[in-house]
């Protein structure tokens, strides 16, 4: 059995347990009550001691949800992780991920936007909203403040609601979209922050847990990193082309040098000077030779 079929066995197990302490209340309840009737007295509190229980067994629910919850959030980034690393159809990939986030989270839209090389433009690379549909690079729509700011520290950024939230008072995106949960993790590949991994939700408040930033943080380097090598094998498959290309030309140099050369060589052999001069030699023999006038006039009879 997976570790998380043995955390959704857990969180099952704690439910039947929860269930039967309910049942077990409510029959030693009835039996405490005909008890009592017959004059028969308990210095033993039971209903605080089935709450103490059933206290103690909401607590352990809430724990097994929230392992299972995890659990499942580790297994989904190991998958699209695997995703990344294997397929060449990166921009697919990315936006299966994307997917998985927002069923992930919650969030209506995420997005993963990334600086440009050399070049301080942020580039929106994958987006999708709640319903699994593209989201077209001029209806993209996120708080440019909170992800400048997040590049900028270089730390995550959560908040339950940005509407009162002091840190963004003032941000006008922030106002403007009418925003209340948001993530948005800083993307860092050797050292260098190149973008961010952004989800947010305008309608409910508190979506986003700290235990979802470390998912997403691994999700979003892992992205990153794919992407950094899908951009390397293009400039190098450019490269090989351009190499390709240069080799072929050279070639063709080559082989024209070489025919000229071999020109030459039968030109400037003997054999090919006997046979021009036999041809030569052969053109004055047939040039026609013209008739020469008659010395004398007509004779009369």
């Amino acid at each position: 059995m997976t570790t998380e079929g043995s955390a959704e066995t857990f969180l099952q197990a704690v439910n039947q347990a929860a269930s039967n302490t309910e049942r077990l209340e409510l029959t030693l309840g009835q039996l405490v009550q005909s008890l009592k009737k017959r004059g028969l007295q308990f210095s033993v509190d039971f209903g605080a001691q089935i709450q103490a229980v059933r206290n103690d067994l909401s607590v352990a629910q809430r724990s097994a949800r929230s392992v299972s919850a995890q659990l499942k959030q580790m297994q989904k980034l190991v998958d699209t992780s695997a995703l990344l690393t294997s397929s060449l159809e990166l921009d697919e990939v990315l936006e299966e991920v994307m997917d998985t986030i927002i069923g992930l989270t919650g969030a209506q839209r995420a997005y993963l936007v990334l600086r440009e090389k050399d070049s301080t433009e942020l580039v929106v690379r994958a987006a999708r909203n709640w319903d699994g549909a593209n989201i077209e690079k001029d209806e993209a729509e996120f708080s440019q403040g909170i992800i400048n700011t997040a590049m900028a520290q270089g730390k995550p950024i959560l908040t339950s609601n940005a509407q009162l939230d002091t840190r963004f008072q003032g941000m006008e995106s922030v106002a403007g979209l009418t925003l209340r949960s948001i993530v948005c993790i800083p993307l860092t590949l050797r050292g260098q922050c190149i973008g961010v991994l952004y989800a947010d939700n305008r309608m409910q408040e508190g979506l986003f847990q700290d235990n979802v930033v470390p998912m997403l943080t691994a999700f979003g380097n892992q992205a990153a990193i794919a992407i950094e090598n899908a951009r390397l094998f293009a400039q190098v498959k450019s490269d090989l082309e351009k190499a390709q290309r240069q080799v072929q030309s050279l070639r063709i140099q080559i082989d024209q040098q070489q025919a000229d050369s071999q020109i030459e060589e039968i030109v400037g052999s003997e054999l090919f000077k006997k046979l021009a001069r036999r041809d030569d030699s052969a053109g004055s023999s047939l040039k026609p030779v013209s008739a020469s006038p008659q010395s004398g006039g007509e004779t009369g009879a």
